[in-house]
């Protein structure tokens, strides 16, 4: 059950990795929609995968949380 609750561990902390990269990458995109005018379908075509991504992460995230929360009901009882 420990080693449950470490790949749990290791899966939220992958999880919130990568959403610190696309909220990285989200920041950059926005500064860039000024800058350029061409590109702007392929900037706004990114936008909507990173979007993607992050709600898709969410939801995984929101799994992983209610797992961790069962594997620990279960330690204490």
């Amino acid at each position: 059950m420990l080693s449950q609750i470490g790949i749990l561990s290791k899966g939220l902390g992958a999880l919130l990795a990568l959403k610190w990269l696309f909220t990285s990458v989200h920041s950059i995109m926005l500064s860039q929609i000024g800058i350029l005018s061409k590109g702007l379908g392929a900037l706004l075509a990114l936008k909507w995968f990173f979007t993607s991504v992050h709600s898709i992460m969410l939801s995984q995230i929101g799994i992983l949380s209610k797992g961790l929360g069962a594997l620990l009901g279960k330690a204490c009882t």
